[in-house]
């Protein structure tokens, strides 16, 4: 099936990963990670995995919960001194599942922003004096920059380290993620796969984009062997407690007590997915996710890079396909992980 995906001439790479509970299962890179070199895509490659970056953040969030040093419901301002007070309370859980009513980017400008920051707290001036869309809690709407907030909580409530220092510290290292890193632009990085977009039926290079002011959601890249990893550590306690991980796994609710399709960073079951227009009317589609029980999942778009994650966690599977490309629609990653996911699932 990913033979199949990339034969297309929109689709240079796809790398792809499945673990459980024993460690790694199969990897396997498809294509080419730069076309232009005829660099073959191999299971080692960084590849660029958007809002999955978010989930790393969540994991180094609840490191820091369980050692005491931050609260979860306690008022974002405890941690963050620049945050103005003259927005209505906002609190970590909140952000977290994207019921703060913090701004995501205002256009295509935003997303693919070339500008650098040295520091967590100065890309917080992007939207930090931007109205909030709604009072905390009483509505939901998914927003990158909510995370460029919690970083900066993080570094607030630790006092010694900075995001980096603490997503390396209590991440990267104590899951072994050796193949993932921060997308800094002027860095030579290794086996860095090279970004792709389609645009009006041309397969271009991506523009140049600094993540400097995104990485808590959007910038890292990482070979999908380290992340479909890093999902199956939250199957089971041991890197975080029991009670972390359910709490993480609840769904949030609004303050009329509806609840969402979020739990804390995680998304729950396939409600983002059922419900979409391609996938509604699709049965295969919908008998895909029907076959998966306690599944908790998350996409990423990035400048160069399409993902998407799946956590089975009744059987502390995952897996996770990547394309180093976006706005390229004939190689769906969700029904790649879906149908590839499937195929262990039956074994």
């Amino acid at each position: 099936m990913f033979t199949k995906a990339v034969s297309g001439e929109m689709v240079p790479g796809i790398s792809a990963a499945i673990a459980d509970a024993e460690g790694l299962v199969w990897s396997k890179g498809y294509g080419y990670a730069d076309i232009e070199n005829q660099v073959s895509m191999t299971n080692k490659h960084k590849m660029r995995i958007g809002s999955i970056a978010k989930l790393i953040t969540v994991a180094g969030m609840m490191r820091l919960y369980e050692q005491e040093k931050l609260q979860l419901d306690k008022a974002v301002t405890q941690y963050v001194d620049t945050w103005p007070k003259s927005h209505a309370p906002v609190t970590l859980r909140q952000l977290a599942a994207h019921t703060a009513g913090v701004r995501s980017y205002k256009d295509n400008a935003e997303f693919i922003l070339n500008q650098h920051f040295s520091d967590t707290s100065s890309s917080l001036s992007l939207f930090k004096d931007d109205p909030l869309l709604f009072q905390p809690g009483t509505d939901s709407k998914y927003s990158t920059f909510a995370y460029s907030l919690i970083a900066a909580a993080m570094e607030g409530a630790d006092k010694k380290r900075n995001f980096k220092q603490i997503i390396q510290q209590e991440v990267f290292n104590p899951l072994n993620m050796q193949d993932s890193v921060f997308d800094d632009q002027a860095d030579i990085i290794a086996l860095r796969q090279r970004p792709y977009i389609v645009r009006d039926g041309k397969l271009l290079n991506a523009p140049q984009s600094d993540h400097s002011y995104k990485y808590a959601g959007g910038g890292f890249i990482a070979s999908p062997a380290d992340i479909s990893r890093f999902a199956v550590a939250h199957s089971i306690e041991g890197y975080l407690k029991q009670s972390s991980l359910d709490s993480m796994f609840s769904r949030a609710k609004l303050d009329n007590g509806n609840s969402l399709g979020f739990g804390i960073g995680w998304m729950i079951d396939f409600d983002n997915h059922k419900d979409r227009s391609y996938y509604k009317d699709n049965l295969h589609a919908q008998n895909l996710m029907a076959s998966f029980d306690n599944a908790v999942m998350h996409s990423g778009g990035s400048n160069g890079g399409t993902t998407m994650m799946i956590l089975c966690r009744d059987h502390q599977r995952s897996i996770t396909v990547v394309k180093n490309v976006d706005g390229e629609y004939s190689a769906d990653v969700f029904l790649l992980a879906l149908e590839a996911l499937a195929l262990f699932h039956r074994q």
